[in-house]
């Protein structure tokens, strides 16, 4: 049970590790942050795409590289707006991770205790874990199964 449960923690930090979000400006965005800002991407990529709309046979071409100009800045501010948040998301869900992996330190140095006492303790931060990763999946709205790769 020891083995499994030092495997069990390597295995958690390396993916942990692996997964680590790189953050340039040492600025943390909470998801509810980052999920404001999605939507306000949102709205620039719906006024840039009314603006496009907009267009009369008698506007001009200058009209039509500045809405199409505009377009692309919203779109651009959107797909960052979605790294942030997936970031977020996942920073969120290393959290509860990282501290079952504390927890599980402690307990393995604690060579008294009983498999069933060891369980007991783990358990409320397993849950935590297991919530957040459920949470994780439904907000990428993942089914379950890897994603086949295709090459």
């Amino acid at each position: 049970m020891r083995r499994s449960l030092a495997v069990a923690a390597a295995c958690l930090s390396l993916a942990l590790a692996a997964c680590s979000p790189v953050d340039k400006k040492n600025k943390v965005v909470t998801e509810q942050q980052a999920s404001v800002n999605v939507c306000d991407q949102l709205v620039k990529v719906g006024a840039a795409l009314e603006a496009s709309a907009a267009l009369t046979p008698t506007s001009t071409v200058g009209d039509a590289e500045a809405a199409g100009k505009q377009l692309r800045t919203a779109l651009k501010g959107l797909k960052q707006a979605e790294v942030t948040l997936e970031a977020a998301r996942i920073e969120a869900f290393q959290k509860q991770a990282q501290a079952f992996n504390q927890e599980l330190k402690k307990v393995s140095q604690e060579k008294q205790l009983t498999l069933e006492e060891a369980a007991k303790t783990l358990k409320p931060q397993a849950d935590s874990v297991v919530a957040a990763h459920k949470e994780l999946q439904a907000a990428v709205q993942c089914t379950g199964k890897a994603a086949a790769t295709t090459n």
